[in-house]
């Protein structure tokens, strides 16, 4: 689970990857614009498709009415594949296969954050 994974997590590891992949889409800082995709800070516990601006599709959408958010364990299925998490979806990318790694990205997404919500315990 990805619970016990983020207690291993790196998330300096998991910014080189964002940066390294995710960043020709994605914009990390407070208050910046979206591109491609939407802007990723504070992205962990948000309700999910709620970045002003940003046009999601309707299946996040309907995510998004049913009150969902993006917890630890949404981020994790995800970013494993998104078109199968979530059909439809405008992200196109394949997804992260290695399961440390993924918890290295969301480690690291979670900083993104004026106030991080605490991790789970393992």
């Amino acid at each position: 689970p990805i619970t016990v994974r983020l207690a291993k997590a790196d998330a300096d590891a998991g910014a080189k990857t964002v940066v390294g992949q995710c960043v020709g889409c994605h914009t990390l800082k407070s208050g910046e614009g979206k591109k491609i995709g939407p802007n990723l800070y504070g992205v962990v516990g948000s309700a999910i498709a709620s970045k002003d601006g940003f046009e999601y599709s309707a299946a996040l959408g309907a995510r998004k009415a049913a009150g969902e958010r993006w917890t630890f364990e949404a981020l994790d299925q995800f970013l494993t594949a998104p078109q199968k998490a979530v059909p439809n979806t405008k992200m196109t990318y394949n997804g992260f296969a290695e399961p440390l790694g993924r918890a290295n990205i969301v480690a690291y997404l979670r900083g993104l954050s004026d106030n991080p919500i605490p991790l789970p315990a393992p």
